[in-house]
């Protein structure tokens, strides 16, 4: 066998496989980050897998600090997430720079585009159904239909605009107008 056929023989192979290996490279996974240390460590064994999908081990969640109610926070490229000691986790909205606080027990995230509350066992309170919501606040929260992000201020703040506003309890049933 002469070199010129062991390199044709070689060559479909070697083609092969970097094409085989050319979409894990091109598409690689963004790295999780912790939010629990000064300076975001890269909390090995988690990486988005894919936009609001995590992969994470069992040894990456036990180096995790939990809260009170359960709850890490991480961020994968743009995306934060809230994580339980269990694995389950939930992508949520972006606010002041880290993820949505929890206020009166719930947190904020868009599911297939729609907005919807979630408590802190990351669990639906109801279904994800508005074009924006703010926090809940003594038992309500003011939620859009229709309405999109504005032009950003010079502070970066995006105000919501257009679109038809009301108030909604914390079952997501909308509130009468106030009078």
């Amino acid at each position: 066998m002469t070199s010129a056929r062991l390199r044709i023989r070689i060559r479909p192979v070697a083609v092969l496989l970097s094409l085989a290996l050319l979409p894990g490279i091109a598409g690689a996974a963004d790295a999780c980050h912790r939010r629990d240390t000064a300076d975001f460590a890269v909390l090995e064994g988690c990486q988005q897998a894919a936009p609001g999908a995590l992969s994470i081990t069992a040894a990456a969640l036990a180096q995790l600090n939990f809260n009170e109610d359960g709850l890490a926070s991480l961020q994968a490229g743009d995306q934060y997430y809230y994580v339980r000691r269990d694995g389950r986790y939930l992508p949520v909205i972006d606010y002041d720079n880290g993820p949505d606080y929890f206020q009166e027990g719930l947190t904020r995230a868009l599911v297939n585009g729609r907005l919807g509350y979630y408590d802190i066992q990351l669990q639906p309170a109801f279904s994800a159904r508005f074009s924006w919501g703010w926090p809940f606040k003594n038992g309500t929260a003011e939620v859009c239909e229709n309405c999109h992000p504005g032009k950003p201020d010079a502070g970066g703040h995006t105000a919501i605009v257009g679109g038809q506003h009301f108030r909604i309890d914390r079952l997501g049933r909308r509130l009468p107008e106030p009078r």
